[in-house]
């Protein structure tokens, strides 16, 4: 019973990947008749296109601040919530809403938010302030979505370190109370130093969580303006759907698993050390 369960693992996990990076050595394309051995072309190609460089810089820029700003909100709200009592299961299950909210009805929504006469330029005017182009704006349309992202996905991370804080037993904040420790030493000291583990799956799997935005793009930027919002497989789909350069495609495709590999084997390395 147990082979049938790995082939169709393999199947359906590893010969797509395994294809992709055949592909990348091909002229290939859905309309093409034959597909030549091109060897090393799309690579050289793809490292000479100012179009997926600014998709990997911008990608690179998304996903620090998606990280670092959803990894520390998400640690400082299980913390606040943890300590309301027998609110705790109220306010987890209010945050984690978004996350099983379609992402494309919620990008949506976003989109009329984000909108030059949604709510969020209506209650700027309402303060006082100027209104802003959100996705219109070069400057803007990045961290909007950035805001949009940590939104979706704080509840997860946040529900991760509840139940990692929910296992730190409570004689070691008893110990620290009669030493005459603070709250923010006892924040430091044990807390933080319990949370090690969780804090570094909850960064990895940001950060590979990060590296596939692509919904949210497609749904209210669409790469623009002027490419601010292009991310690297925003632009394998335009390159290899629409306009059928499916090697050059999966050129950037192996690009990015390489990428989101070393990174991902980088911080377990650095979660082993620390």
């Amino acid at each position: 019973m147990l082979a049938p369960v790995i082939v169709f693992f393999l199947l359906f996990q590893y010969y797509p990947i395994l294809k992709s990076v055949l592909i990348s050595f091909q002229e290939y394309g859905l309309l093409l008749r034959e597909t030549p051995f091109v060897g090393l072309r799309n690579y050289a190609r793809l490292f000479a296109d100012p179009l997926f460089l600014a998709a990997l810089g911008n990608t690179l820029f998304f996903v620090a601040g998606v990280v670092a700003a959803g990894v520390a909100l998400a640690l400082v709200l299980a913390v606040l919530v943890e300590r309301t009592g027998r609110m705790a299961g109220f306010y987890r299950t209010l945050y984690f809403i978004p996350v099983v909210t379609s992402l494309l009805a919620t990008s949506m929504i976003w989109r009329y938010l984000f909108a030059s006469s949604g709510l969020i330029n209506y209650v700027l005017i309402t303060l006082g302030f100027s209104p802003q182009a959100w996705l219109l704006s070069e400057h803007l349309a990045m961290p909007s979505l950035m805001a949009l992202t940590v939104w979706k996905n704080l509840g997860f991370d946040m529900v991760l370190f509840a139940a990692a804080l929910q296992a730190i037993p409570a004689s070691y904040y008893e110990a620290a109370s009669m030493d005459g420790a603070r709250p923010w030493q006892n924040f430091w000291y044990i807390t933080l130093p319990q949370l090690r583990p969780i804090v570094l799956l909850v960064c990895v799997t940001a950060v590979i969580r990060s590296f596939q935005v692509f919904t949210i793009v497609l749904a209210m930027t669409q790469g623009g303006p002027l490419n601010s919002t292009r991310t690297i497989v925003y632009h394998i789909y335009e390159q290899g759907i629409q306009y059928d350069e499916m090697g050059y495609a999966s050129a950037a495709a192996v690009v990015l698993l390489l990428i989101v590999g070393l990174l991902t084997a980088l911080q377990m390395r650095l979660g082993r050390e620390g």
